[in-house]
């Protein structure tokens, strides 16, 4: 088959580094993935395809990274878009879905009694780490270690420009390690306010990694006992694992929830959650944003998850994933290439073996974006309900022409 080129989307991003510091910033950068063999820009999407400036068709493994949970444009959230927009978006006041979207909420997700609405991950991340802060008068904060939370300032990973004192109140622990844990919390005694976790581990660049039973009772038993709340960060795998949310599914007793990208299939917003008892200390933070109130991400919300019962999204994504690895290891054992599958069928990851400096894998998912197949060679994937049996086959098919190419340049 004829490799894509991408001359127009260099030439793109060659310019927008003139206006815009290193022309696209943060992970949606081709530096951030194989340099050459990706595009720089989309120019639309529908199902689970996207097209580049280009005219490059794409089977989009990386969903928007996670927001494409139903398939990109689906009719259904469409239209309910549609009808919102023939009144307006963003009003002085909420529209009149924002109560109606904040029942649907706290009827869908366990332990949500209440919510609050953001536009991304960082925001509702931040507000919930204020709000166990005020409800335990205590100011300490464990954290994963290497897990993302989001990109302000007390969180996030790397970047010039924040003080460190600015994080002085944030402790890490090695996931999936109650001793870790049991260190950190008596290194800390009396004073944490909240854990954050991510439902599972899926840190960019490695293996994803499931919670033990052990370290979710470990997590559940000393906040219980010391007294500081369990955040469960799901803003990546929420609306995919289970409609309850991801801490029913692992089985953290969750005090405060965060959810986002899949809740509105792609429509900017997001959403906090909390146990009741934590309702008063939520008033007392102060929490705002001018588009924070907009209408039509509302209606997108309330269309995605009544869409995601309906037709029973989660059980889909999952058989479909499912396949996905099947195929993926089958075709790698195949050529003759040893890899690991990683992660929950609805958003999968693979690296190979003795592949360290991510060279294989770089090479490997470069040559599949050059024939069609978009997979991440350091982000966990995501799998869309809009994904076919007929994508699947065309997926293994390119997957097993990359695997022999992997095999002649790197070896075994």
């Amino acid at each position: 088959m004829k490799l894509y080129e991408f001359t127009k989307s260099y030439e793109l991003f060659d310019e927008a580094q003139k206006y815009v510091p290193g022309g696209i910033y943060g992970p949606r950068t081709p530096r951030f993935l194989t340099f050459g063999s990706y595009p720089a820009f989309i120019k639309r999407g529908e199902g689970c395809r996207v097209w580049d400036v280009d005219g490059n068709e794409y089977i989009d493994y990386m969903c928007s990274f996670g927001t494409n949970l139903l398939g990109l444009k689906n009719p259904k959230v469409e239209a309910a878009v549609a009808e919102q927009m023939k009144n307006a978006d963003c009003f002085t006041l909420p529209s009149d879905l924002w109560l109606p979207l904040a029942k649907k909420m706290t009827a869908t997700v366990q332990g949500g009694d209440w919510c609050v609405f953001g536009k991304n991950g960082s925001d509702v991340t931040s507000y919930s780490i204020a709000v166990a802060r005020v409800a335990t008068g205590k100011w300490e904060v464990i954290l994963a270690r290497g897990s993302y939370h989001g990109s302000h300032a007390w969180c996030q990973p790397h970047g010039a420009g924040i003080p460190e004192e600015w994080k002085a109140h944030v402790h890490y622990i090695d996931y999936n390690d109650p001793a870790s844990l049991k260190n950190a919390v008596e290194a800390n005694k009396g004073n944490i306010a909240a854990i954050m976790l991510t439902p599972h581990r899926h840190d960019a660049f490695i293996d994803q990694e499931l919670p033990t039973k052990e370290f979710v009772s470990a997590v559940n038993s000393l906040a219980k006992s010391e007294g500081f709340k369990v955040i469960i960060d799901d803003v990546r795998c929420g609306f995919r694992l289970n409609l309850s949310g991801s801490a029913k599914w692992y089985g953290y007793d969750a005090d405060l929830q965060c959810f986002g990208k899949a809740m509105a299939n792609g429509y900017p917003i997001a959403v906090a959650m909390g146990k009741k008892e934590l309702m008063e200390a939520a008033t007392k933070v102060y929490f705002t944003g001018t588009h924070f109130f907009s209408g039509v991400p509302f209606a997108a919300a309330l269309a995605a998850i009544e869409e995601n019962r309906a037709s029973g999204v989660i059980e889909k994504i999952a058989a479909m994933g499912s396949k996905l690895m099947k195929g993926l290891a089958d075709a790698a054992s195949a050529a003759g290439m040893a890899v690991r599958l990683t992660g929950l069928p609805a958003m999968p990851y693979m690296n190979f073996e003795n592949d360290t400096p991510h060279e294989k894998n770089r090479y490997f998912c470069g040559e599949a974006a050059r024939r069609g197949i978009f997979f991440h060679p350091h982000h966990n994937w995501f799998v869309c309900a809009a994904l076919t049996d007929a994508d699947l086959g065309k997926t293994l098919d390119v997957a097993a022409e990359c695997f022999r190419l992997t095999k002649v340049k790197f070896g075994g």
